[in-house]
């Protein structure tokens, strides 16, 4: 198994079967025997880092430079991809509420939002919103206290590398990330609102 998401139902896993053909199997949220999800990805290639569930088929994270990010739907159907001017690589993906790509690309250290379209479409990088978010003790040993201005109603989520998030909460201007127990490296935060989006990296040191 070299990848796996979710619908919020149900879990989807890529491996290869008997054969060493790529496969996608899908198991209720129990973990129950699962069946075959999709079997056919033309084009595909030889190492598969990740993956991120759409509705109405997958987003897969490969070994390419010219499109490291490819989208199949659930007839096997190449739909649409992430090229190589877009984002250099992609490991870890994955697809948050509001549809945006969030992949980790291991040539930089960063982790790039990417935004699609409704379904499963051609990709182009998204818009940021431009007010900044201030970090202090960045590198930071245990905790870091992150503000911002002119948001509201907002909340906030921090990312690791792999595109795992690590926490989400309600942001009212500041917020003070306990990472004691977190591994050092680099995160990525995201505060959103109705108004739009920020990012900034955090970096934990020991």
């Amino acid at each position: 198994m070299t990848g796996g998401c979710s619908n919020g139902t149900n879990l989807y896993f890529f491996g290869n079967d008997y054969y060493s053909n790529p496969v996608i199997q899908q198991f209720s949220a129990s973990g129950s025997t699962g069946a075959l999800y999709m079997d056919h990805f033309p084009g595909l290639g030889d190492t598969v880092y990740d993956t991120a569930w759409l509705s109405g088929g997958v987003w897969i994270a490969r070994d390419n430079s010219d499109s490291p990010i490819l989208a199949y739907n659930t007839d096997g159907l190449l739909v649409g991809h992430v090229d190589g001017a877009t984002v250099s690589a992609a490991m870890g993906l994955t697809i948050d509420s509001d549809g945006y790509i969030w992949a980790s690309n291991p040539d930089d250290d960063m982790i790039y939002q990417i935004e699609v379209t409704t379904g499963i479409e051609e990709s182009s990088t998204s818009p940021h919103d431009a007010r900044i978010i201030d970090v202090s003790r960045n590198p930071f040993n245990t905790t870091a206290v992150i503000t911002g201005d002119g948001f509201s109603d907002a909340v906030i989520d921090i990312f690791d590398l792999t595109g795992r998030r690590v926490l989400s909460a309600a942001f009212p201007g500041s917020y003070t990330w306990d990472a004691v127990k977190m591994p050092s490296g680099s995160y990525f935060v995201r505060i959103s609102d109705s108004a739009g989006v920020s990012t900034a990296r955090l970096i934990k040191v020991f």
